[in-house]
């Protein structure tokens, strides 16, 4: 029987490989998951609740509430007068609207410029639609930020979109007003849209971060892709949004009605009390701080055991450098064979992360110091360090 093509060159990534073998191991330290160990703030449950009470448990619109939708334009008003209601479309979580910004832009043959280390959706979302996928590999020396010459070096006439992700996953890599700027002004000189992904925006520690939204009025060809996942500590509710240009509203309709009918009413109200009362800006400050003293006592760590590392400046991730390991998918099993901990493959995250792997710091200290601690140890019983 003919069957599509388009998911057979695609393997599940080793993000979910690892999670897979890890549970034969229930007693592991688990650094390796990508979500917050945070409740949600009990605002926003409560909410939550009282909305399922009093109704809201059917279908909404497409695109989201529209109380929602106008609330999130008058936030991104404050980065483009161009932003309004009908430019923000709710979705369900981020990679929904990861899904539906290449939907709406892509055709087979297109190219997308991918900068990896990378979020291993981008490629494969990419490749379903049929695009070719051009890596861009940033030196860590620059923060795995891109300059002016390796962005032109990876474009072409074919290129149809360049995906950014600030602050980054895997790297906590952030991107300056004028790091934002040259992927913008390089996209615009072959006709591509920019598509930045910036679900950790809440999450920076260090430097200055950058919205793509901030350079949408002079260059319309912006998606902005967000989510309240990570945010809010609620990423199975799954509620994320884009911003995205008005020659694209139509498509993203049509893609969102079919793939998803409209995001969970109750939570988009929810979401919405959290951002009008106070309690989104209250949580993420607290989270931000909290995040912010892991990431210290983990760089620390790290360099103490011999790893080499740049200070992740957002996201809740490092991604360290393992001396004298190429072999970082085999470095990750024996991690977890001998000394049950969960780290995932640096590898897994595309052309640049090999030898490296990502240890998430949304965990506690205390797993935190003894999961580091058994790294270093097996780097020293290999010899490395």
């Amino acid at each position: 029987m003919s069957v599509s093509e388009n998911l057979d060159a695609i393997e599940l990534t080793g993000i979910r490989r690892f999670f897979e073998a890890a549970s034969r191991f229930p007693d592991a330290i688990n650094l390796g998951i990508g979500e917050p160990d945070l409740d949600p703030p009990l605002e926003l449950i409560e909410a939550a609740a009282r909305h399922m009470r009093q109704g809201r448990n059917k279908y909404g619109p497409i695109a989201g509430i529209r109380e929602l939708r106008e609330e999130l334009a008058r936030i991104y008003s404050k980065r483009s007068r161009s932003v309004g209601p009908e430019n923000v479309f709710v979705t369900i979580g981020g990679e929904n609207a990861l899904f539906a910004s290449m939907a709406a832009i892509l055709k087979r043959g297109d190219e997308v410029v991918v900068i990896s280390p990378s979020f291993p959706s981008y490629a494969a979302i990419a490749r379903i639609f049929g695009a070719e996928v051009v890596f861009l590999r940033p030196s860590p020396e620059r923060g795995f930020v891109p300059d002016e010459e390796e962005l032109r070096s990876s474009v072409s006439d074919r290129t149809k979109a360049v995906i950014v992700n600030s602050p980054s996953n895997p790297t906590g890599a952030v991107y300056g007003s004028q790091d934002m700027r040259k992927v913008v002004d390089v996209a615009a000189e072959v006709g591509a849209y920019v598509i930045s992904d910036e679900v950790y925006e809440p999450f920076v520690y260090d430097g200055q971060f950058s919205s793509a939204a901030d350079l949408i009025d002079g260059y319309g060809s912006i998606v902005v892709v967000q989510s309240f996942s990570k945010s809010l500590s609620i990423t199975g509710w799954r509620i994320g949004y884009l911003i995205a240009p008005d020659e694209l509203a139509e498509r993203m309709q049509k893609f969102l009605l079919y793939s998803h009918a409209c995001p969970p009413t109750f939570a988009q109200h929810a979401v919405l009390d959290a951002l009008r009362s106070g309690v989104y800006d209250d949580y993420t400050r607290s989270a931000r701080e909290l995040y912010r003293k892991r990431r210290d006592l983990v760089v620390e760590l790290m360099r103490e055991e011999g790893m080499e590392l740049v200070a992740p400046k957002g996201a809740f991730y490092a991604f360290p450098r393992l001396p004298g390991i190429d072999d970082d998918m085999s470095f990750c099993a024996r991690l977890l064979e001998e000394k049950r901990v969960v780290v995932v493959p640096g590898s897994s995250f595309g052309p640049g992360g090999e030898g490296h792997v990502r240890v998430s710091f949304a965990a506690s200290e205390e797993k935190l110091v003894e999961g580091i601690t058994r790294m270093g140890q097996l780097l020293r019983e290999m010899g490395v360090t």
